[in-house]
């Protein structure tokens, strides 16, 4: 009989001694159990250990021996900011159920929680695998706070140490793929030059999507010292970072101007009313065409003919109008989404005013689409003044939450005026006159959840209030993320 089945059969004898005559806990240190056997020997509080493994009982009974011996798993990372107050772990682990797995709500509230100074502990919270990969590929306003990567590490089976706080070329194993991403974006701001260094160095030596990723975070404070090692990547194995590297150095004003597709296109747009425009046709295969050569033409050779800078093209087509001439396909989509990767940021930030209002006219869809393109290059004060702008407008509390960097520092009299609560409001006043219980409405229920995350703490409490005088059973769900902001303090070192 091996240790699993005598484990078993030691478990079996001592809850039935245990269920009968309340006897039988003492034989669980016995055994051939290895190290069970001395976990329970050198346990503070004995009988409890002996309680927990009793309690797999029903579980061991249907399960197998493994197949192969049992690993240890590495050490759990230790968390440097204090955890949350326990008293409030049982509601956030109702917040974050409350986010059913939405990856960016849960960031959001994780963020909301590190802004008041604590982390949820893993016996709360433990990150799914390949979260951070799922966040690098979205394009909303928030960030994992760095205190869970070394979670997300753990979770995938990374085993880095972490120990080291400055990434140099020592150091670079001893941080993940998305930890040194980040430490990079962060060098590119404060040394340039020794971040493209490590970048030289290391990212040739990667897969191709990480190699990627890396040569990407040169977008940040990309200058003429780049260009070495932007030319250098012409002859890259990979396609896709070849066209990553000659999208950088036409940035910098390295570009072919002469391109038989720019001389083409040139003959088939027009300045019209409203801007730069195709000319009118009903050849749908000259449609066909005009697509096609519009996602290959060198864009800088195309503003160019028009004697405009790429950014003064930006701003001269004539969105409204070319998306309906695309037919099939969205003429402005196309454009919009590969100048916005080649503008420079300096001619990004000085066209941003005039930029986002074009934006904002286009409707939610594409609005919020064109924005995540050029978001990450926005300085915060432009992002929380353009978000804010939409919150005045009436912008649903969900979307601020995605979009907005900063939390609405404002007091319960200014939110109860705003069109956004109003509009709130209605449709809470419209789901009362046909139901009653619990809210069951899908957009009320996610509007008071972001809502509970945007306030400050004085805020929440009055909207909380107001809330139930409304007609909100204080015990709804619904005002989990209200209740959670009301009791959170600012931690007090």
């Amino acid at each position: 009989m091996g240790a699993f089945d005598v484990l078993k059969q030691t478990i079996d004898d001592s809850y039935a001694k245990l269920m009968i005559a309340n006897d039988g806990l003492h034989e669980m240190t016995g055994g051939d159990w290895g190290e069970l056997a001395t976990l329970i020997q050198n346990s503070p509080h004995p009988t409890l250990t002996q309680i927990t493994l009793m309690s797999q009982y029903e579980q061991m009974r249907y399960t197998h021996a493994p197949s192969t011996a049992l690993t240890r798993a590495s050490a759990l990372p230790t968390l440097p900011t204090p955890i949350l107050p326990t008293p409030l772990h049982r509601l956030a682990r109702q917040v974050l159920e409350g986010c059913h797995d939405d990856t960016m709500q849960t960031v959001r509230l994780l963020d909301f929680i590190h802004e008041r100074g604590y982390v949820v502990p893993p016996t709360v919270w433990l990150p799914p695998k390949n979260m951070l990969t799922h966040l690098d590929e979205m394009s909303a306003e928030s960030k994992l706070p760095d205190e869970y990567l070394a979670w997300c590490a753990w979770v995938g089976g990374d085993d880095s140490t972490h120990a080291h706080t400055e990434l140099t070329d020592e150091t670079w194993d001893e941080f993940y793929p998305a930890q040194r991403r980040e430490m990079l974006r962060q060098l590119r701001h404060s040394d340039p030059n020794f971040a493209l260094d490590l970048i030289a160095k290391f990212a040739p030596n990667e897969p191709a999507d990480k190699r990627f990723d890396l040569i990407e975070v040169l977008a940040v404070n990309l200058s003429d010292d780049d260009k070495p090692f932007l030319q250098s990547l012409q002859k890259d194995r990979s396609q896709r970072v070849k066209q990553l590297a000659s999208t950088y150095l036409a940035r910098l004003g390295e570009f072919d101007d002469k391109d038989t597709l720019a001389d083409e296109l040139f003959d088939e747009l027009e300045v019209g009313a409203d801007g730069i425009i195709f000319k009118a046709t009903k050849n749908n295969k000259l449609r066909e065409n005009r697509f096609e050569k519009l996602q290959k033409v060198n864009l800088f050779a195309l503003a160019k003919k028009f004697e405009l800078s790429l950014g003064e093209f930006l701003l001269a087509w004539d969105y409204d109008g070319n998306e309906r001439k695309g037919s099939s396909h969205n003429y402005s989509h196309a454009f919009f989404e590969r100048m916005a990767s080649m503008i420079s940021d300096d001619e990004l930030i000085s066209i941003a005013n005039p930029l986002l209002k074009i934006i904002d006219k286009k409707g939610d869809y594409y609005g919020y689409y064109f924005y995540s393109l050029i978001r990450p290059r926005l300085s915060l004060e432009t992002r929380q003044e353009y978000m804010y702008k939409k919150f005045v407008k009436g912008e649903d509390f969900n979307q601020l939450l995605l979009f907005m960097p900063k939390y609405l520092s404002l007091n319960f009299n200014a939110l109860q005026i705003s069109s956004s609560y109003k509009k709130l409001m209605t449709d809470l006043e419209n789901w009362q006159q046909k139901n009653s219980g619990y809210i069951d409405n899908w957009h009320i229920i996610h509007e008071i959840f972001a809502l509970g995350l945007l306030l400050n703490q004085d805020t929440a409490k009055e909207c909380l209030a107001h809330l139930v005088q409304m007609g909100v059973i204080k015990t709804d769900p619904v005002l989990a993320t209200l209740h959670f902001n009301a009791l959170l303090d600012n931690r007090v070192d």
